[in-house]
């Protein structure tokens, strides 16, 4: 009986496994191939921290050659850590028995089980960086197997009204915690929780608002605008209402990430029934992006002197955000790398892309899940973006560039001191061929906004960038149209203009600034991609 369950388990398994997610992240639902593998990108040079309950570091999906303990941090420290290893190179206890003495449930670094106690974080952290560290993509290998990571363990004790991770604080306060990652080396920061900000079960928590540690994501953003911080939306146990996503993912700078798959549906076509939904109080689209919900990865085992080797099937859009994360990594390292403009590595074309620039990339990159399939049956999804899966699933095949393609990449990555003041604008001219689907992303980083209760609809955007598109026969498009036609965006710092017909001639890109609240200038990215000519804009990635 027990080699039956087995064997049932793996096949049940076996389509949801992340030998799906690594492909279907490259070259789209129902996927054929690994192109960015292919071109030798698999996150090397990049960092992530994981903000969960932990690590089980001696997984073999984590562990180190010689099974060696990793660099420890506890609290706030941040100096020991080791670029060398293979995977974790630094280990923070934010909530260690030496920083909070005599609390319940404190951690104790040399205590073998006080390494993820709920393995949630293990788990989370596989779905983006897990590998076995053989040659070959391992079953339940990650999505950037060779990208290392920052390990930010909160704890675990449960009950609290905040996160349910007491290293956190209660309320929240990420600021610190964000800093001492950046200092250690990561650009990518990926996170799986909400916060019920005060609000103690079993009464609701708020929702979809704008807290004062969304408010802290945006300020720290603003102020470190290469770090790119990523959340999922939270799951409902039914069809989930409006407004429904979790704080302090729906942060403005934030990527924020919904589900695709279910139980029933093994392939990325299809949005998570239970995935929690926007808009935002404030009317913002949220979530940003879709990405695997449901999937086999690696698992921890309570204890880390076992040398585990284990797995795990999980439901849930906690493994969605990681595999974006992953994603993420290699796309910064494709500009990192020096990939961009020619699609072939270039020590001198190497750049440091901006937070704002490897959203636009990814958001470029986003194909529509065409259905959801609740308990009332299936059904085609709303055209994006839209409030139930942003700008989609992204397939980094369809942005990332290399030679052969023939849709090209073009971005602009602009700096603050270079970024337009109130009233500017920068007009782009190019040729586009048609039969080719044209995209042209807007991200800007926002300065942080104000904090307010769950209903208070007041939109939290500072400043206003307009994205608009004239097209070779006169037309003009707005960016984000579908929500609004025929009129400019005024809640949004994502802005998108596609066409998946474009005529053949010549297109027009603006980029304005229609009002600053806050500085004189206002920093953006740019990515057009599409069947352009080569010589027909004067495209540049600035260095930062």
């Amino acid at each position: 009986m027990r080699k039956l369950f087995a064997i049932l388990l793996l096949a049940a398994s076996t389509v949801s496994a992340d030998d799906l997610t690594y492909r279907s992240i490259q070259s789209g639902p129902n996927p054929t191939g690994t192109p960015i593998y292919d071109h030798g990108i698999r996150g090397e040079g990049q960092i992530i921290a994981f903000l969960d309950t932990g690590v089980d570091y001696d997984s073999c999906y984590f562990a180190e050659p010689d099974r060696s303990r990793p660099p420890i941090n506890t609290g706030l420290d941040s100096d020991n850590v080791d670029l060398s290893r293979r995977k974790i190179v630094a280990y923070d206890f934010l909530y260690s028995c030496d920083a909070f003495p005599g609390a319940p449930g404190c951690d104790d670094p040399n205590d073998p089980t006080a390494y993820d106690n709920t393995r949630h974080g293990t788990v989370t952290a596989a779905a983006a960086v897990a590998d076995r560290g053989s040659t070959v993509h391992d079953y339940a290998d990650g999505v950037a197997t060779h990208a290392k990571m920052i390990v930010q363990d909160g704890g675990f004790i449960g009950g609290d009204n905040c996160s349910d991770r007491p290293g956190f604080g209660c309320p929240v306060n990420l600021t610190p915690i964000l800093d001492q990652a950046y200092r250690q080396g990561a650009r990518i920061h990926s996170n799986s929780w909400g916060d019920r900000q005060g609000v103690p079960s079993p009464l609701a928590p708020p929702t979809g608002d704008y807290s004062a540690c969304a408010r802290d994501i945006d300020a720290f953003v603003w102020s470190h605008p290469d770090m790119l911080v990523i959340f999922n939306t939270g799951n409902a146990n039914g069809s989930p209402p409006p407004s429904s996503l979790s704080a302090p993912g729906d942060a403005k700078n934030t990527i924020q990430v919904g589900g695709t798959r279910d139980p029933m549906h093994f392939d990325d076509d299809y949005f998570s029934w239970f995935s929690l939904i926007g808009p935002t109080r404030d009317g913002r689209i949220k979530p940003d992006l879709i990405a695997p919900a449901y999937a086999t990865l690696a698992d921890g085992d309570f204890n880390v002197s076992t040398n585990n080797c284990n797995a795990t099937t999980q439901i849930g859009t906690s493994y969605a955000s990681p595999v974006v994360a992953g994603a993420a990594a290699l796309v910064r390292q494709y500009y990192t790398e020096g990939f961009y403009p020619t699609g072939i590595a270039t020590v001198a074309n190497r750049i440091t892309p901006s937070a704002a620039l490897l959203k636009a990339t990814l958001i470029a990159a986003a194909r529509r899940a065409p259905y959801v399939a609740p308990s009332t049956g299936q059904v085609d999804t709303k055209p994006v973006p839209s409030y139930e899966q942003g700008f989609g699933f992204p397939v980094l095949d369809d942005a990332l560039y290399f030679p052969g393609d023939r849709a090209k990449l073009r971005v602009l990555d602009v700096p603050l001191v270079s970024g337009l003041a109130e009233g500017e604008n920068r007009v782009l001219r190019f040729n586009v061929h048609s039969g080719t689907p044209l995209r042209v992303v807007l991200v800007w980083t926002d300065p942080p906004g104000v904090p307010r209760g769950v209903s208070d609809p007041t939109p939290e955007l500072v400043n206003d960038l307009d994205l608009r598109v004239n097209d070779p026969a006169g037309a003009l498009l707005f960016g984000n149209e579908v929500l609004h036609p025929a009129q400019p965006d005024r809640l949004n710092n994502v802005e998108v203009v596609s066409v998946p017909q474009p005529l053949a001639g010549t297109y027009l890109v603006s980029v304005s600034a229609n009002f600053l609240s806050l500085g004189p200038r206002q920093s953006y990215a740019l990515v057009v991609t599409g069947d352009i000519d080569d010589g027909s804009a004067r495209f540049r990635a600035v260095r930062h």
